[in-house]
């Protein structure tokens, strides 16, 4: 499990809690339970509950986004869906600055009126809370939920999710902690939360860099080192002081507003070279993807190595294997590692992608059904969509296998047959 992913989630919920809608509405919304007013370990509980009302909204839409996670990592493949992705997050980030309008809920002191003085309505409150402030919330909590929906995709299980949004839900919840549970002020709402909106629009802009970037793949691994990285740092300084962050928004007209938005794709840019540097991309946060065997690079996912297929016009081939197979680390040992091999890869450009059935998963065991995989090791060779035109099962030399592959290719030149065997992606 990727910690990381629920730290960013938490830090994704806290950005979202000083958004124009929540954030003045703090001190009135822990007011309205009696937190702030409360004896401290009276006004603590309170303010859980809120904050567990919260959490209850926000796991609940994680739930729905990780059972979709089969459903997303098939869209995650196409290219129109990343680029997609991108344009939605620049619109949100302009949002959640305030260029570009997005709207606003009621709020309303009523919500179970009824309940009022009694436990259950702060937690009522924080339930209601998650749906009413969805609209300042959408553009953190929306890529928090892509994140949770890529990574359930991938881990196959739907704890990932529920951490996450859980994270989330305390990271938005933690001001009303310290409001209605310690009895905290907070600073007035003044220029320092203009810059606070404008810094969470640089981290949803960076976001959709990296959805650009998986979609149109113009970043390579080996562009990325630490001067790269102290580019971005200054790019994101320079063009986030030129965005004028600290500005009231009626005081800008629609030239400055415009020159805002340009400078705030140039910050965003610059958080995508720093992070892409010093961290797995934004937009794909999860496993390791890439091994490195021998000179020769093997893709773990299909999705990815499709796409770098499809990047290079090259046709794939996948190795099924697994630990507890004798055979596949006879192949490791005789083939993969020989020169010889190492030249068909490169002479042929072929992509290598290794699918791990050790512990095989629902996914893979789809996969392998539609491939009519029937023992280990079985080599396949594909067109860069994924259809396959050859397959190689068990391994008896390393020179009959060589010979089979060299035919196999060799054939491949003439026009492959109509069957549509994709490997269900």
């Amino acid at each position: 499990m990727d910690f990381s992913l629920i730290a960013v989630a938490y830090l994704h919920g806290l950005l979202a809690a000083f958004s124009a809608c929540v954030y003045p509405l703090i001190p009135i919304t822990t007011a309205l339970f009696g937190a702030g007013s409360a004896r401290l370990g009276k006004g603590f509980f309170l303010s859980s509950l809120y904050v567990l009302g919260m959490a209850i909204t926000y796991v609940s839409l994680g739930l729905v986004a990780a059972s979709m996670g089969k459903v997303f990592g098939s869209w995650m493949s196409h290219k129109w869906v990343l680029l997609a992705f991108a344009v939605v997050f620049v619109y949100l980030a302009y949002g959640f600055a305030g260029l570009l309008p997005l709207p606003l809920p009621q709020y309303s002191g009523e919500l179970g009126a009824a309940h009022r003085g009694s436990a259950f309505y702060p937690l009522l409150l924080g339930i209601f809370s998650g749906f009413v402030a969805a609209p300042c919330t959408a553009p953190f909590y929306g890529s928090t939920l892509l994140q949770i929906a890529d990574a359930s995709a991938r881990q196959k299980s739907l704890v990932p999710g529920v951490l996450q949004a859980f994270a989330f839900a305390l990271g938005m919840g933690f001001p009303f902690l310290l409001v209605g549970g310690l009895a905290l002020r907070l600073p007035k709402p003044g220029k320092w939360l203009y810059m606070v909106k404008y810094l969470g629009a640089c981290v949803l802009v960076a976001a959709a860099w990296h959805y650009l970037e998986s979609a149109m793949g113009f970043f390579s691994d080996s562009q990325k080192d630490p001067k790269i990285a102290i580019t971005g740092i200054l790019l994101f300084i320079t063009a986030y002081l030129l965005a004028e962050p600290q500005r009231d928004l009626r005081d800008k007209k629609t030239l400055i507003r415009l020159m805002s938005s340009f400078w705030l794709l140039v910050a965003g840019f610059g958080l995508f070279l720093l992070t892409s540097v010093v961290g797995d991309s934004w937009a794909s946060p999860a496993e390791k993807t890439v091994q490195k065997t021998e000179g020769l690079t093997w893709f773990a996912d299909l999705p990815t190595a499709k796409k770098e297929a499809q990047k290079s016009e090259s046709d794939i081939l996948i190795d099924f294997w697994a630990e507890w197979c004798t055979a596949c680390h006879e192949m490791e040992k005789y083939l993969f590692r020989d020169s010889e091999f190492e030249k068909l890869v490169r002479d042929h450009r072929l992509v290598l992608l290794r699918l791990d059935f050790t512990e095989p998963d629902e996914y893979l065991e789809e996969l392998a059904q539609s491939y009519g995989i029937r023992g280990l090791p079985t080599l396949i060779l594909t067109d860069k969509d994924g259809r396959m035109y050859h397959t190689l099962i068990g391994f008896y030399s390393k020179k009959s296998t060589l010979n089979e592959l060299r035919y196999a290719l060799k054939k491949r030149k003439l026009p492959l047959a109509s069957a549509d065997n994709t490997g269900g992606k």
